[in-house]
């Protein structure tokens, strides 16, 4: 038994109210629909527009995990060809009609008893969920409630964390002195875990996901009946007057740390995750050093793991990879299927975890690259700007040229073969810009494969640092990437320059933080990968310059 937790949220479509769906949605719904929108189709013509609007909203609700009120979302996606302004103001009687074309709802047997036993125990309760608290009007609960956290309205939707920060500020109370019950193995989990919620409880059968893959983040609890739940919660000693907090007690930031920062050769698995939610990250990004074995140590069940950098698991180093030119832009045909497969690989296991985000490096050019670290060379020497750093740079420019076509060809080839198959998987893909000079992608290429591949899962990966670098070489314009790539971004690595050398701790060099933010897309995953020698106290200055500047945000 838990005596720590002092308020319980609840999901309500699924887990509070039942769903009754029917194969086939209702005729006369379908029709009230169409004659409320005064449009002259039939009923299969009407569904398949609002089917096209359904996909579009899944896929920009997917990438930002944004959510709108209900007439939004009907006017901007659903029902994005027909007149806005018309659309908007009859939003709330569409939805309406479409949820009851569906099947009916009704409140889950024993929810009433449970919610009015764990009333009287002395427990604050309240929703958080993606459906309308509407659904509880008409029944003895909706007073039980003091706090109701209804997505659309807020604004995001599960299983972003800040729903669930939220919830427990308005109660005044820390998250860890919180439970969640959900029906959805993925978003009524990860959610309330990234918040740091104190125990998540599954309800089975309630309508969401099936069971979980067994490397995916666990809840603490499953049950079949709500009843269960009152086995685990009892009596509270004292009770606590509902007082919002002025300001939260612990700081949490929607972003990411990657476990390029992990000592593991000082630290444990255990000791690194749980200092980076000391610190504050919400979730952390697998970078592509992590074996099979170092895996299979981390806690999926405590600490969210949000994004991966192919390959991971790293059956084989990355830097044997490149080197044996096991890459998607390889001129060896048999090599180049094998980059594909290790790519395909870390997309299986970013299924299996659910994470968001696979992180790629989209290749190299092969052949003499002693150009590029001989320019480097001369800039370390401060002859940037020399007429001999000038020809160098031009050189290095058209060495690459000469050798570059036909790996983007191959390069383009395998996101070909790479989008067929992560299509519907859920996960994005982030193409990051390279270190060097004689990586893929240069401005050019990168016009290319964002032309030819517009599904808006697969973007490109920005990473500060690397650009920087570029932009100090005179290699790269990094306000020119930003003005022509920055609605493609669908990731970010956040880290600082010194000079040319990179991983450093925000505010450390001279990255611009509030230009990158200015460009930086809602819905865009923010991560920092910072070198493991900086110092801890260096990491935590440079997470609250990134929040200063706009580049994170608190929860």
């Amino acid at each position: 038994m838990n005596t720590n937790i002092k308020a319980v949220f609840f999901d309500i479509g699924g887990t509070l109210v039942e769903k009754t769906t029917t194969h086939e949605r209702n005729t006369a719904d379908l029709m009230e629909m169409i004659r409320l929108l005064e449009l002259d189709c039939t009923k299969e013509e009407f569904l398949a527009m609002v089917s096209r609007g359904e996909a579009r909203y899944k896929d920009w609700r997917g990438l930002s995990l944004q959510a709108l009120l209900v007439a939004e979302k009907w006017a901007r996606f659903l029902l994005a060809e027909l007149d806005y302004e018309f659309v908007f103001q009859r939003g709330e009687r569409l939805q309406q009609l479409w949820s009851a074309s569906k099947g009916s709802k009704s409140i889950r047997a024993y929810a009433p008893l449970v919610l009015h036993e764990l009333k009287n125990r002395g427990y604050l309760l309240g929703t958080i969920s993606h459906s309308t608290p509407r659904y509880l009007d008409n029944s003895s609960l909706a007073d039980l409630f003091k706090v109701k956290v209804h997505a659309p309205q807020f604004g995001m939707k599960k299983p972003h964390p800040s729903l669930f920060v939220d919830a427990a500020r308005q109660c005044g109370l820390s998250p860890r002195q919180c439970a969640y019950v959900g029906d959805n193995s993925w978003r009524d989990v990860v959610g309330p875990r990234e918040a740091g919620y104190e125990m998540v409880i599954f309800l089975r059968n309630g309508g969401g996901d099936p069971g979980p893959a067994a490397e995916m983040m666990q809840p603490d609890l499953v049950i079949s009946d709500l009843r269960e739940i009152l086995d685990y919660l009892p009596q509270r000693v004292e009770t606590e007057p509902l007082q919002p907090l002025a300001e939260p007690r612990e700081v949490l930031y929607d972003a990411a740390l990657s476990t390029m920062w992990w000592k593991k050769e000082e630290l444990s698995a255990e000791a690194f995750f749980t200092r980076g939610r000391r610190i504050g990250f919400a979730r952390f990004e697998l970078n592509h050093q992590i074996p099979p074995a170092l895996l299979e140590k981390i806690d999926h069940q405590r600490f969210s793991i949000g994004s991966l950098h192919d390959p991971c698991p790293a059956l084989v180093p990355a830097k044997k990879l490149e080197q044996t030119d096991v890459q998607i832009t390889s001129l060896d045909e048999t090599l180049r299927q094998k980059g594909v497969d290790v790519l395909k690989r870390t997309i299986e296991q970013a299924c299996r975890m659910r994470a968001r985000l696979v992180v790629v490096h989209p290749g190299r050019t092969t052949g003499d690259h002693s150009l590029d670290d001989q320019l480097r060379d001369l800039f370390r020497e401060g002859k940037k700007g020399s007429l001999e750093y000038e020809q160098l740079k031009q050189s290095v420019i058209a060495n690459r040229a000469e050798r570059a076509a036909p790996h983007l060809q191959q390069c383009l080839e395998s996101l070909r073969e790479i989008t067929r198959f992560a299509d519907g998987s859920g996960v994005m893909i982030g193409l990051e810009n390279r270190f060097h000079y004689y990586e893929l992608p240069v401005f050019e290429e990168m016009s290319k494969i964002m032309d030819e591949f517009t599904q808006p899962w697969l973007g490109w990966q920005f990473d500060v640092g690397h650009l920087q670098v570029h932009h100090q070489l005179g290699l790269m314009s990094f306000t020119g990437w930003l003005e022509r790539f920055s609605s493609r971004i669908v990731g970010v690595h956040l880290h600082d320059v010194i000079g040319i050398k990179d991983h450093q701790a925000p505010g450390c060099g001279e990255v611009d933080y509030e230009l990158v933010a200015r460009y930086l897309p809602a819905g865009c995953y923010r991560t920092l990968e910072v070198d493991p020698s900086v110092p801890e106290e260096e990491l935590v200055r440079g997470l609250r310059l990134l929040s200063q500047s706009g580049c994170i945000h608190k929860i």
